[in-house]
């Protein structure tokens, strides 16, 4: 491989000629070009910087050095060109790997307020950035850069299997790591690496890769690959380190909007009875209300229920039965929160969700990491009809962000959108 670093300090990449990447350039498995930009500035004053237009503080790297520069060490093939800069997509390993099966590099270092963009419009390949902060210039994303492909090429590290066990590789962060001796200041090695058992040591490294990820980098999760062990296990994690909550479930007739924004009752629907409640026992929800001040319509659903919970539909599906165990029927808003009161001893705080939400809202993993922290009980309000009134979100304690799809359509039943919700909020 050959990799060909442009820059204006060249003198930043001492550490290039150390440790593995020394001895990869060594034995010839790469091999590394410090290009210096200003060479190939055609001023006096070999000029690589420029004020920016339109105004602002700071300059800007020229495009003509810098596109000469790539020219030079273009030799008929086609090289990944390389930009480092903040607003670039964040390197990690995957990118790394990719890399690595390049035969030819070319990283352009960055620097001031950047480069111009007509440079990297015409040139560019990659941008990458090493995460949510700045650096003085690209200089030392170059070096992580090189550092993170050139151990990936056959033969730079004296063992190949190193780099196919190591963090992010396998899409987690790797296991702890012991050597001798076997106790240190009274610490000792885990008994299960010293005990021979190659099948248990493979549990445990893989379950303290799962704990390292779990604790440190949890987004990791969302696009590891994971078997039903592997859930079942980071599932007991989370039970153990969670303070106990309970979600609560409420579903509103009244207070509810119309398509001409006035405040309505609206009518039971059976779906509403039976989704939802399959839905909240799915998740483990402690209840689900129905809030209803109509006593006819009250009474209709007392009849549904009593059928399903005690009459020939809880023999025939008892599997219904339990689903709708958890539902109460309930007048007014604050009947439910005064029953959570009176069973749990904590008057819940209140979530609100819905399509047209404007104000102030939070994020489902946000929620989800404050439920778990703090602890206690949660009622989740969902509206019928046109959603909720303003009245209700108003006194809302936390307000979800709505749920968006792929499309511009926002027009889900509430039905699809509380099985959504519970499973982002409660989900493994």
């Amino acid at each position: 491989m050959k990799i060909d670093i442009l820059t204006l300090f060249p003198e930043m990449f001492a550490p290039l000629e150390h440790s593995i990447i020394k001895r990869a350039r060594n034995a010839g498995i790469v091999e590394i070009n410090i290009i210096n930009i200003r060479d190939y500035a055609t001023d006096k004053h070999q000029t690589t910087d420029e004020r920016l237009y339109g105004g602002g503080s700071g300059m800007v790297m020229k495009p003509e050095p810098l596109f000469a520069a790539v020219s030079a060490c273009q030799q008929g093939d086609h090289p990944r060109i390389i930009i480092t800069a903040p607003a670039g997509k964040t390197y990690n390993q995957t990118a790394a790997q990719e890399l690595s099966q390049e035969g030819h590099l070319i990283i352009v270092c960055g620097h001031y307020e950047g480069i111009d963009q007509r440079f990297i419009d015409k040139c560019a390949t990659d941008i990458f950035s090493l995460g949510d902060f700045v650096m003085t210039g690209g200089e030392t994303a170059a070096i992580a850069i090189t550092d993170s492909v050139v151990r990936l090429l056959p033969g730079a590290l004296g063992d190949d299997m190193a780099a196919v066990e190591e963090s992010f590789t396998t899409g987690l962060l790797e296991y702890p790591q012991y050597t001798r001796p076997p106790v240190w200041q009274a610490c000792e090695v885990p008994p299960v690496l010293q005990g021979g058992n190659h099948a248990q040591i493979a549990k445990w490294r893989r379950q303290q890769s799962l704990k390292t990820t779990y604790h440190n980098r949890p987004d990791l999760l969302q696009t590891a690959s994971l078997t039903t062990e592997d859930i079942a296990y980071l599932g007991q994690l989370r039970q153990a380190e969670e303070q106990p909550f309970r979600l609560h479930a409420g579903l509103l007739h009244y207070p509810v909007y119309n398509k001409k924004k006035q405040v309505i009752t609206t009518s039971l629907t059976n779906l509403d009875l039976h989704d939802i409640a399959r839905a909240a026992t799915t998740y483990a929800l402690s209840s689900y209300y129905l809030i209803q001040p109509i006593d006819s319509q009250r009474e209709l659903m007392a009849t549904l229920l009593a059928h399903w919970q005690t009459g020939f539909g809880a023999r025939y599906n008892p599997d219904r039965e339990q689903a709708l165990s958890i539902v109460q029927i309930l007048p007014q808003l604050e009947d439910a929160i005064a029953d959570i009161e009176k069973r749990y001893g904590n008057r819940p705080r209140i979530i609100v969700t819905g399509a047209n939400l404007d104000q102030k809202i939070t994020s489902y993993q946000a929620m989800r990491r404050l439920m778990a922290h703090e602890g206690g009980d949660y009622l989740l309000l969902f509206g019928t009809g046109y959603g909720l009134t303003k009245e209700i979100t108003d006194m809302a304690d936390f307000r979800l962000c709505p749920i968006y799809g792929r499309a511009g359509y926002n027009h889900l039943s509430v039905r699809s959108a509380a099985a959504i919700i519970f499973d982002r909020l409660l989900g493994e």
